[in-house]
């Protein structure tokens, strides 16, 4: 059975781009010796995707009444603080729902980030030391 190549960026690296040293751990976010960024951290990851749901839940706010129409609820039901909600009151709930996922994703990709540099720089300075 033939198998394909692994894609670029699922492949394991030997070596690090910037300092050319062997890569001890494939699953190392800097280099060791220079502290190089070798991959993205999985909370920035997660922040990224936080970011791009809340443009989409902006898109639907925005563009939701004309495109697809709120309904009225069905049955009678009713929605907890909204009680019976209009489709105005529906766009504001999910305008601000993505305006909460634009932080929390800031955040998380802040946080994914801060988590990198103090590897690096921890890498950095074990270098500086030694």
């Amino acid at each position: 059975m033939v198998t394909l190549p692994r894609p670029p960026w699922a492949r394991r690296r030997e070596r690090c781009p910037n300092c050319l040293d062997r890569i001890a751990d494939d699953r190392a976010a800097v280099c060791d010796r220079c502290g190089y960024q070798l991959r993205l951290p999985r909370a920035s990851l997660a922040g990224i995707a936080l970011v791009v749901a809340a443009f989409v839940n902006f898109f639907a706010s925005v563009f939701g009444g004309s495109l697809f129409p709120f309904p009225e609820m069905p049955f009678g039901l009713t929605v907890p603080f909204l009680e019976s909600p209009t489709p105005e009151d529906l766009r504001t709930v999910a305008f601000w729902l993505g305006a909460v996922l634009v932080l929390a994703g800031v955040v998380a990709a802040y946080a994914g980030a801060y988590a990198v540099r103090r590897r690096g720089e921890r890498a950095r300075a074990a270098r500086r030391g030694a």
